[in-house]
């Protein structure tokens, strides 16, 4: 039997679940990947996404500028990044390879 799993909405935990993406690390945000701003936590080494995320406000919304409620301390002046096209993200996915999904006897 095969499906495809066409529409969802989901949280980050179901991001794992169900398409492998690993939303512990780094590269947790699957909007920004390789381009997020995340800070080390210096005593659990934990990544931390809870300020890095103002730069996809529009330019003039008032928590671009607010540092008095965000840890960082400062005003950001980033934009967000550029949204991928179907063919940037399918180069960026054919990088991995032939990936084959399910059990495999013997491993």
């Amino acid at each position: 039997m095969r499906a495809a799993l066409i529409w969802t909405i989901n949280d980050f935990p179901a991001y794992e679940m169900l398409f492998g993406w690993s939303t512990h690390e780094k590269l947790a945000c699957p909007y920004c990947m390789e381009n997020n701003k995340a800070l080390t936590l210096t005593n659990g080494g934990k990544a931390s996404f809870s300020h890095c995320h103002r730069h996809f406000l529009p330019h003039n919304h008032k928590y671009k500028k607010n540092i008095k409620d965000f840890f960082v301390g400062r005003v950001e002046k980033d934009v967000a990044p550029p949204r991928l096209s179907g063919k940037e993200l399918h180069d960026v996915v054919s990088e991995y390879g032939n990936i084959v999904f399910g059990l495999q006897s013997g491993k």
